[in-house]
């Protein structure tokens, strides 16, 4: 599997990055910026992700707004589940209305900070992933 890790925070980006060699190989971003124009030039290259993870609080451009952009420019190419990328939230903002403004703007799963390697493995399942056991 190929993923895209969007944090700001390096060591949060390597812990990540470190839990999900096993599945596969990650790329990484750390802005908003870069993460989304990496994820519209995989789009254009028809080379998507499997799975994005996505930090909402960052600098330049904060991860809800990556989110409902990266959303359009799939339905923009007409990219519709289960086809699109799965978009998995990460945050340390676990209140009720950040949880909802994501999955109201199609994120498939949401995962509270700290990142837990068997809790990334449960939230990578539920949005969909399908992982060995």
């Amino acid at each position: 599997m190929r993923f895209l890790i969007i944090e700001d925070q390096k060591d949060v980006r390597n812990l990540m990055e470190a839990f999900l060699s096993e599945f596969g190989t990650s790329d990484m971003a750390e802005d908003g910026v870069e993460g989304l124009a990496t994820v519209l030039k995989s789009i254009e290259e028809e080379n998507p992700y499997d799975a994005i993870f996505l930090d909402i609080m960052m600098p330049k451009l904060e991860g809800q707004q990556v989110l409902q952009k990266v959303r359009g420019a799939e339905e923009s190419k007409n990219i519709v589940p289960p086809n699109n990328v799965k978009i998995i939230m990460v945050s340390a903002l676990g209140d009720s209305e950040n949880v909802m403004e994501a999955f109201k703007s199609q994120a498939d799963a949401y995962l509270v900070k700290p990142v837990m390697r068997d809790k990334l493995i449960t939230t990578m399942r539920k949005a969909g992933l399908t992982l060995p056991v």
